[in-house]
């Protein structure tokens, strides 16, 4: 091989050196920074949840995730999980039966960080909200974001009634419900699957 060839021989293998250095690091860039295992199917269960408002309070007897899915990994922990169905049994409001529906989907369930206080503890939320409410003479719908934690050692996600991003609209409730008012909603879910949600 004359000196000219060898020099180009030269030049090529060191751009595809270079090349390859580009993209194994481009590719370690895109490593996400949160992890589910096992990820896949699940569903969920909670006793007792309860949304409150100024003048009323909802009081149900259970509420499932009968679909649902959690996500292998997340680069920012948005929609490190989903809810594609979730329903509430034996609602009542001051005795009175309420039918509680959702109705938009799927809602995402996000994580932001590590508890510093509990490092089993993943801090997050549950965003995309959308239910209706019904009973006699009253209905309402509430829409937005809740606020808790996951715990890996439970397997329970448990939304802690903080915040104030839940807010009723069209309300028709005799005045126990008003448009703009602030929900809190309280519930434990335990996760069937108890899945482990960690970052490097």
């Amino acid at each position: 091989m004359n000196t000219l060839a060898r020099r180009a021989a030269i030049i090529v293998t060191a751009a595809g050196a270079a090349l390859g250095m580009a993209v194994t690091t481009a590719s370690a860039g895109t490593a996400s920074s949160w992890s589910a295992t096992p990820s896949g199917a699940y569903t969920a269960h909670a006793d007792y949840p309860t949304l409150d408002v100024p003048f009323a309070n909802l009081e149900c007897v259970s509420s499932d995730v009968s679909s649902g899915t959690i996500n292998a990994t997340s680069s920012t922990g948005a929609n490190m999980a989903t809810i594609a169905s979730i329903g509430f049994t034996d609602c009542t409001v001051g005795g009175l039966d309420f039918d509680v529906t959702m109705t938009a989907s799927p809602w995402a369930i996000n994580v932001t960080s590590v508890d510093p206080s509990n490092s089993n503890r993943v801090k997050g939320n549950v965003t995309g909200i959308s239910a209706h409410i019904e009973g006699f003479g009253c209905s309402a719908d509430f829409a937005g974001k809740v606020y808790g934690y996951y715990d890996n050692s439970t397997g329970d996600l448990v939304i802690d009634g903080s915040g104030d991003d839940l807010v009723a609209s069209n309300a028709d409730c005799l005045g126990l419900i008003n448009d703009g008012d602030v929900a809190s909603f309280n519930a434990s879910y335990h996760v069937s699957t108890s899945p482990v949600i960690s970052t490097p």
